[in-house]
């Protein structure tokens, strides 16, 4: 069975392979455009902020106000 499995992953990773030869590559470079996502630095000051928030979240996450506190009190007389 492992040789089955073997044998389809070499086949799909050759044709992956094969399939990325060949053909010219045509790229059309655009100085005088809109900028893209530079253009907008509010999306970053937002991106920024929610990966804080995320972080604050996440690394905080264990020191709720869900600690159980055990007491023994021990009277001596």
């Amino acid at each position: 069975m492992k040789r089955i499995y073997f044998l389809i992953l070499s086949a799909f990773i050759s044709a992956m392979a094969m399939a990325q030869d060949g053909g010219t590559t045509n790229v059309d470079v655009n100085l005088k455009g809109d900028g893209g996502v530079a253009a907008f630095p509010w999306l970053w000051v937002i991106g920024g902020i929610v990966f804080v928030l995320l972080l604050v979240a996440l690394l905080s996450g264990g020191r709720g106000t869900d600690r159980v506190v055990h007491k023994k009190t021990i009277i001596k007389e």
